[in-house]
């Protein structure tokens, strides 16, 4: 029994020197990645997906070596096309605050969760006739929902990394102003990024 205890005591030891080994360490990752995005209606109606190019940076704080808090600016591309072929095009600067949890042998696989505010800073439609109207008055300003993601960092040197990793978000905000239409839209959005992971 006092072995046991030993070695259980010896393992915990390690264990808390382990994850204290990252305590303090903050990295800043720029990146760049292809959005998806669309409405999701509370209703029939039903909206295609948004293509677009998405580019922003990533501060990283580690209290150890599995939690960190992620933060950043980021360029959010949001939107979707009807069915009538018009798009619309939201262009949002998103400020993410996330846990990130760090695991695998390595620490190299992450999983991020946490809320995001977005400011609005462009919204026209593009209509299928070619022409384009601005619809910012028609959009409210702030977007707020909850991020989802997963990624891997590939090892260079003790000082960078590079990572891949793809990210979800949900809108909880209606997208239009009050009024304008017949029923609730949210934005809903997913991004596959790669960039790189520097350490300061």
């Amino acid at each position: 029994m006092k072995k046991l205890f030993f070695i259980v005591t010896c393992l915990f030891g390690m264990t808390t020197l382990n994850a204290q080994s990252n305590s303090g360490d903050f990295t800043l990752a720029p990146q760049i990645g292809v959005a998806f995005s669309t409405y999701y209606a509370n209703n029939e109606v039903t909206y295609n997906s948004r293509t677009s190019f998405a580019i922003g940076v990533i501060g990283e704080y580690y209290f150890n070596d599995r939690w960190s808090l992620r933060s950043g600016l980021l360029y959010s591309p949001m939107g979707a096309k009807d069915g009538m072929g018009n798009i619309d095009k939201l262009d949002f600067i998103s400020i993410p605050v996330n846990a990130n949890w760090h695991f695998g042998k390595n620490r190299n696989w992450y999983l991020n969760f946490g809320p995001s505010v977005s400011f609005l800073t462009k919204a026209e439609s593009k209509l299928s006739n070619g022409s384009s109207i601005d619809i910012k008055d028609f959009v409210k300003n702030t977007d707020i929902g909850l991020n989802l993601g997963i990624g891997y960092k590939f090892d260079i040197n003790d000082d960078f990394q590079l990572y891949i990793d793809y990210q979800g978000y949900g809108g909880f905000v209606t997208v239009a102003e009050d009024g304008i239409l017949p029923y609730d839209i949210r934005n809903s959005s997913s991004a596959i990024n790669v960039g790189g992971v520097f350490k300061l």
